[in-house]
């Protein structure tokens, strides 16, 4: 009789299982999808790991808690464990091969805990919940390299030595884990090992310990938070260290090709994963704020700078140089570190990608590495590895040209030609936008550059080589003319790129009548893409940047301003000037140097903004310092990232003692709420329909002119524990439509990496954080605990904050100064300790305002007063203009605006001309109702402003 075929019954149970159930899945389950290519309820889950031979135990599991003939058995928190839990997972079969080894590990586990617990004997049979855990944790940290954390939920509180750090709690050995210490107790381990979870094991029956090892070691367990669609993530590595399954999609390169693309063949047959084409962007922040090089005469050098490779081994014979270059244009073909198959090490960039435009010791070490493998013999004959067999023809004579072409250009005479210079004219810096140069004269400079360093016979000949060129125009174009935060990727230079009549790209011993294959067209796009990222980033960007000094304005959001560099330094040198006189004083360097080591903060750098009259000085302090690690230079923490614990216990005191704020606002979006419950104010007392009265006033460069000493003083005030727990988390969510029928459905997730401090000895509640983010109405989120806090003291948070604000050391040049007055603007706590400090001045002089007819918010810095009374409003009006100097403040008397008619010292306040719509802070309020709406007439100032200009 004839057997009959085996089937999945994996599949048939899981099919059975949804259609049973018939409920959708859950709205965050799309997010989880982002990132496992199976998710599934831990019901499910467990149910596909149990052997084919199990039929009895999976109808048992699959029907528990469903089926109504359960009885006493029946335990309803296991029910709802098993189907309140989501699993994502890598493993899309069933997978046995891993078992054998995995009881050998169990083995050794059972051993080393009876030797180092005496009094315990062996463990006998199966393990418990409890040892599993345990298990699962000794195993992580004996599979994981190195003397860091393995990066797993569970792990988090744990290490594998008996030594802490100042911040840290007293750490302690863990029960039944040998050569583990704990620093933190991790609720997630002690949730594992409580019930419901110390009933799976029977429930399983045998084999359960190893199928539960694995669920906790290579799976991410999700819980529901409580009502909600939101999640907790219990166990696995963190939802938020992992990349999106759509930017770790792979292609694999063709093992021919592989050896082609490498001297001599001696490429490791390797299949490397290689980043899709629209995922690769060019990082085009690395043109902004360029500053100029100056010769040794004092003049601006235009070109490309010295470093460049164009410029380099100029002693060297046309060949040596093309091959030297052929290294820089295609780095893949190499084996040289390249954007399209190479890990991005975050201690070398803080950037998604390396900047290429200097790669010389990696060149090196490529040749030193191919000597080495090399026999003495062979290295005599030649001193560097051979080309690639795809680079040995046309393309080298190309390359050869473009180093010509390089050194012919005529870059000086481009840009008077295409930007032409306004220094013949009187430059006046109040007014400093209007001397950039258009994006169009920008575009046309570059094209031109383009054209005239890279030869036409690279797009290739007749109509391809027009089609080609002007795709590459368009691009450039494109690429000026964009925004701050818009990109362009490789995909979008390409996409429009004819490939198949480029010649250099064909081999070099092909029949150029035979029909291309799939093979060779991936062959000539690759080689394509890399000589297109090149142009973009390695020449096009450094080209804007030695010419261009490329900034956004106070005025205009995001839309760039190309300043030539002359132009630039004739604007910016009297600001400088007038900055070192002011606000600046001069730091002996050697004094400073010494000082390093003993500094919490670094030394920040000072950018300037133009604004419509004037420049505004931005303090950089987002930038990550280099610092010395092991001999090496690698990048260390940005000054903002150190003062964050600082900010999150600046933030805990403002949500506990909100009477220290005044009539403080953080966001626009509190605007509203405040003006409907003033309105009510106003009902209750039957006002309404009165005329109400409004005066608003702008404060003079408040960050610059706070006095430091005064707000140190209240710094101190401020901070009223004496110790602080510092808790992190990350919160995800899905930008985008979570209907997969929706158009946009799952195009990005979006990551928020948070900091939360408590005051005294209790931990951060981090559950407690997430529900009370579900009560305010947050869903479909994904929550990722941090686990181990930190303890800060109350005098190391004030010694930190009064280095920052009374040590502020800024690099101008080369010389190094200290920041006088005012805090610096850019910090992460400049905006909350300016609200603290002018809430202050508002208790003591501004007290009037605060009465049942009148009301003052305010937005940092901009005051707005409503009031049904007149002569409250010209009252805060007199006061505000006078000017407070032991406040630092001083009011921008042309910006201030009022709704009635009124004089201060003999001078006119501006009046708006509408009667029912006050600007501010780009809204505009109804000053009847006190509705509020967009400020439509900014906005019409705005657009037309953003208009391109040529």
């Amino acid at each position: 009789m004839k057997r009959k075929r085996k089937t999945e019954r994996v599949h048939r149970d899981n099919k059975r299982q949804k259609s049973s159930h018939g409920c959708k899945e859950p709205p965050a389950w799309a997010l989880l999808r982002q990132y496992y290519p199976e998710v599934l309820t831990l019901r499910r889950h467990l149910a596909s790991k149990l052997t084919s031979t199990s039929k009895n135990r999976r109808k048992r599991l699959l029907q528990y808690g469903l089926d109504n003939g359960s009885g006493s058995e029946f335990d309803a928190d296991l029910s709802r464990l098993l189907d309140g839990i989501a699993v994502g997972t890598f493993d899309h079969a069933h997978q046995n091969d891993g078992n054998a080894d995995l009881d050998k590990d169990i083995s050794v586990f059972t051993q080393q805990v009876s030797e180092s617990l005496a009094s315990i004997g062996p463990t006998q049979g199966a393990l418990k919940q409890n040892e599993i855990v345990d298990f699962v944790l000794w195993q992580l940290f004996r599979t994981h390299g190195g003397s860091h954390t393995p990066p797993h939920m569970l792990c988090r509180g744990y290490q594998r030595y008996a030594t802490n750090s100042v911040n840290e709690p007293d750490i302690s050995a863990v029960p039944g884990v040998p050569g583990l210490f704990c620093n933190t107790d991790n609720p997630y381990v002690a949730t594992l090992k409580k019930h419901p979870w110390c009933a799976l094991p029977p429930l399983l029956g045998q084999g359960g310990e190893r199928i539960l090892a694995d669920l906790f070691m290579h799976c991410g367990l999700f819980l529901q938070v409580v009502a909600s669609s939101n999640l907790n993530q219990l166990s696995g590595v963190p939802l938020s260290d992992l990349k999106p399954l759509s930017a770790s999609k792979t292609e694999t390169q063709d093992d021919g090709d592989a050896a082609a693309s490498h001297p001599d063949g001696d490429r490791p047959q390797l299949r490397q994963p290689v980043r899709q084409l629209s995922d690769i962007r060019f990082f085009r922040h690395r043109m902004l704020y360029a500053r100029p090089t100056i010769s040794s005469k004092g003049r601006i050098r235009l070109g490309l700078p010295r470093v460049h490779a164009f410029n380099q081994q100029e002693e060297n014979d046309s060949d040596t140089r093309a091959k030297h270059v052929l290294k820089y244009l295609f780095p893949r073909q190499f084996g040289l570190h390249n954007v399209f198959t190479s890990h991005i090490d975050l201690k070398d960039t803080s950037q998604p990608f390396m900047d290429y435009t200097l790669r010389d010791k990696e060149i090196a070490r490529l040749t030193y590495d191919w000597k080495q493998r090399r026999k003495p013999a062979d290295c005599a004959e030649t001193h560097e590895p051979p080309l690639p067999k795809r680079l040995r023809g046309r393309i080298m004579q190309l390359a050869v040209r473009i180093l010509k072409r390089h050194s012919t250009c005529a870059y000086n005479a481009l840009l008077e030609y295409h930007c032409p210079s306004p220094l013949k004219e009187d430059i006046d810096s109040a007014s400093s936008i209007k001397h950039a140069s258009t994006p169009s004269q920008v575009s046309a400079f570059c094209r031109a550059v383009v054209s005239k360093v890279f030869p036409g016979e690279l797009w290739g000949l007749g109509e391809t080589r027009v089609h080609n060129r002007r795709a590459i125009s368009c691009r450039i174009d494109r690429f000026i003319r964009q925004r701050r935060y818009e990109s362009l990727t490789l995909h979008d230079v390409l996409q429009d790129i004819k490939i198949q009549d480029i010649d250099w790209t064909a081999p070099i011993a092909g029949d150029t009548g035979r029909k291309m294959s799939a093979s060779d067209f991936a062959k000539r796009k690759e080689l394509m893409a890399e000589l297109l990222y090149y142009i973009f980033d390695s020449f096009l960007i450094p080209l804007i940047r030695g010419h261009f000094h490329v900034t956004e304005s106070g005025a205009h959001r995001n839309q760039l301003f190309y300043f030539r560099h002359d132009v630039w330094k004739a604007l910016s040198d009297p600001a400088l000037a007038s900055l070192k006189d002011t606000m600046l004083e001069e730091s002996n360097t050697t004094e400073v140097n010494n000082a390093m080591p003993k500094r919490a903060l670094g030394v920040s750098t000072v950018r300037l903004l133009p604004k419509e009259h004037g420049m505004r000085p931005i303090i950089n302090l987002r930038r990550r310092m280099p610092r010395t690690k092991n001999g090496q230079l690698v990048l260390g923490r940005s000054i903002n990232s150190i003062l964050t614990p600082a900010f999150s216990i600046l933030n805990h005191e403002k949500g506990t003692n909100i009477d220290l704020l005044a009539s403080a606002m953080f966001s626009v979006e509190e605007i509203y709420p405040r003006l409907q419950s003033f309105r009510h104010i106003l009902d209750k007392q039957g006002l309404s329909g009165k005329p109400l009265f409004f005066a608003k006033v702008d404060v003079k460069a408040c960050f610059d002119t706070i006095p430091q000493q005064r707000l140190m003083v209240l710094a101190n005030k401020i901070l009223g524990h004496e110790e602080y727990r510092i808790a992190k988390y990350a919160r995800g969510k899905l930008i985008g439509s979570h209907s997969q029928e929706t158009p946009g459905f799952g195009t990005k997730s979006s990551w928020r990496y948070l900091t939360k401090a408590t005051a005294g000895k209790d931990d951060f509640d981090f559950a407690a954080e997430a529900r009370d983010d579900t009560v305010e109405g947050r869903t479909r989120s994904i929550y990722v605990d941090g686990v181990v806090q930190k303890t800060e003291s109350r005098q190391a948070v004030l010694d930190l904050l009064e280095e920052h604000i009374q040590s502020n050391l800024i690099k101008l040049g080369n010389k190094i100064y200290r920041q006088k007055e005012g805090i610096p603007q850019g910090s992460i706590v400049s905006s909350l300790l300016c609200s603290y400090f002018y809430s202050e001045m508002e208790r003591e002089l501004l007290g009037f305002v605060k009465n049942d007819s009148s009301i003052l918010i305010r937005l940092i810095d901009d005051f707005l007063v409503i009031s049904t009374k007149q002569d409250v409003a010209e009252r805060f009006l007199r006061v505000m203009h006078a000017g407070i100097p032991e406040f630092g403040i001083e009011i921008k008397a042309e910006k201030s605006r009022v709704n009635f008619d009124v004089e201060i010292d003999d001078r006119a306040v501006p009046r708006l001309p509408g009667e029912y719509e006050f600007p501010y802070c780009g809204n505009a309020i109804n000053t009847v109702t006190l509705d509020l709406s967009k400020d439509k007439e900014r906005r019409k100032k705005s657009s037309s402003s953003h208009k391109p200009t040529g």
